[in-house]
């Protein structure tokens, strides 16, 4: 009588387990992580987690190509010129917190990338806004999805509960409170507003049906490119002796380099191995599974390098497709971040992706372009010039525009003039010939910069001076010695930007001190709670 080998092992394992030998010793923290790793299981019976997504290779090649892309276009702090169109607004502190230096070890491409995969695989990214005396955006210090809480505040104000890994020293770490004005977050797709979507989560059957092909083919050729192996045989065996024998069988001959090996039964045993897999099927289930990925993610396939049913005539068309339906839906999420979180001014200042050098298309597509634009007048010989990389001419040269000679306004055609011929331009006046008028004390430019850090840096100490308020609401002795306080903190961190408003920052302290007090003395006679007397602290003060 033949005993199948791989199901005696099985009875004998199960043989082991009813004898009650096995004693259960894990704990309530390990039942704890048990259900959340099962939680996380797929119907493939592979577990899929934000932390374990990434190791699916089509997941990497989607938040590669995604992160790398917003990486590396330029985020820039924009101006808008009063008498209309935009400029860099390279005076602005946040410029270069946001192009070049986010924080002290971190430079700009490293931080957008973190940023952007944190949200492709949590569906939340989040930074501490740490300001100073350069502005209201100093540093923006990376807080990891996994261990940041939200919860929603009476007063509608979000608060975010961020608890630190622990560390030998520290292993119980306290949670650190934020206010909502702390916190730069990026959010994806959600259901309250609040906190976004896992995507990992969602379509973690995709993604685990995608990792289980590559799990299997890893397991198919580490077996020498074969099946299982059956042995059977004819003769009774004990269950330690069939599984003493299938070890020592593993160890001999499982594994690429034991491939082709000689094998050498005992007698009365007998190998079978299973039929061969049909190759092409599987293949072409792993190629779906690899389209499905790239559809969740909303990526070409020619970027991941599938390109089996791609048309070398489609690739540009493609490319132009990802900028427009993937890359700048995600910049708009990024730039409507920055608005609400880090710029104060949204009058006169607001965050963009410049994705001009991703819709460049080929060269002789670009050349057209540029030289369209260039007999129409709309860029000059400078401008072009940098278009392409190249410096400006010297002395002005290049400033110039030009446009094609036998082009007329429609209104230059009258009864009068029916060539459009124009008459000799009239000599400069003398007037144009006096010079300009001495400028000013302060530029107005400057100061209008200087404007928009002292007001992000006068909201965040009055954010700071409400919180302190309320946490001393039962103690009004304290108040007083907290706003007195306030005031030398103020006097200290806005004296260099108020002289460049044109403030005299001593005179300012004195009425936002006196300011507080009567607000204070308000809502102590009328009864009214510290809460709401507190909302809004920055522009009661400013009324």
């Amino acid at each position: 009588m033949e005993i199948d080998l791989a199901r005696e092992a099985a009875a004998s394992e199960d043989a082991v387990g009813q004898t009650g030998d096995v004693v259960e010793l894990r704990s309530d923290i390990g039942r704890i992580f048990e259900e959340i790793r099962e939680t996380r299981r797929t119907a493939s019976g592979v577990i899929v987690g934000p932390e374990t997504a990434i190791e699916c290779g089509a997941v990497l090649a989607c938040v590669r190509v995604l992160s790398e892309s917003i990486a590396a276009m330029p985020l820039n702090v924009m101006r808008r010129k009063p008498g209309g169109g935009t400029e860099l607004a390279t005076d602005q502190h946040l410029y270069e917190v946001l192009a070049y230096q986010p924080n002290s070890w971190m430079t700009a491409f490293e931080w957008k990338e973190l940023m952007m995969s944190w949200v492709l695989l949590w569906g939340n990214a989040y930074c501490w806004i740490k300001g100073g005396r350069k502005g209201g955006v100093t540093e923006l210090i990376p807080l990891h999805p996994s261990r940041m809480e939200i919860k929603r505040l009476e007063n509608g104000k979000l608060q975010y509960i961020y608890t630190e890994n622990p560390t030998p020293e520290n292993p119980s770490p306290e949670p650190t409170k934020y206010r909502q004005d702390e916190i730069f977050h990026i959010r994806w797709l959600s259901s309250d507003g609040v906190k976004g979507f896992v995507p990992t989560t969602i379509s973690r059957d995709v993604i685990g049906l995608a990792r289980a092909t590559e799990i299997q083919s890893s397991a198919y050729f580490g077996n020498g490119a074969r099946g299982g192996t059956y042995i059977t045989t004819n003769q009774p065996q004990k269950p330690e002796a069939l599984a003493r024998f299938k070890q020592q069988w593993d160890e001999a001959h499982r594994g690429a380099a034991n491939a082709y090996k000689t094998v050498v039964l005992p007698f009365g045993f007998d190998k079978k191995d299973e039929p061969v897999r049909n190759d092409s099927a599987h293949l072409e289930t792993r190629r779906f599974q690899l389209l499905e990925v790239l559809r969740c993610y909303r990526v070409p396939p020619h970027l991941v390098g599938e390109m089996s049913d791609v048309k070398y005539n489609t690739v540009e068309q493609s490319a132009i497709d990802f900028v427009t339906f993937s890359l700048v839906p995600w910049c708009r999420r990024w730039e409507m971040a920055c608005r609400r979180d880090l710029v104060v001014d949204d009058a006169n200042y607001f965050v963009q992706f410049d994705v001009n050098s991703l819709m460049a298309g080929d060269y002789a597509a670009r050349s057209q372009f540029l030289r369209e634009m260039w007999n129409m007048g709309a860029l000059s010989i400078d401008e072009l010039r940098a278009q392409i990389g190249y410096n400006p001419l010297e002395d002005g040269q290049g400033k110039k525009r030009f446009v094609q000679v036998n082009m007329q306004l429609l209104d230059a055609f009258t009864v009068n003039n029916p060539t459009g011929q124009q008459t000799q331009p009239q000599a400069e006046s003398a007037a144009s010939a006096v010079p300009p008028d001495e400028p000013s004390a302060i530029d107005p430019q400057a100061r209008a910069a200087a404007e928009v850090v002292f007001k992000t840096n006068l909201r965040r100490l009055a954010g700071i001076e409400a919180d302190g308020i309320l946490e001393r609401r039962n103690k009004p002795e304290k108040i007083v010695s907290w706003i007195e306080a306030m005031q030398t903190r103020m006097r200290d961190e806005l004296s260099d930007v108020a002289k460049a408003t044109g403030r005299n920052i001593d005179e300012f302290v004195v009425n936002w001190t006196n300011r507080s007090k009567d607000l204070l003395l308000d809502c102590h006679r009328s009864g009214q709670k510290y809460e709401s007397a507190t909302e809004g602290w920055c522009d009661k003060h400013l009324m």
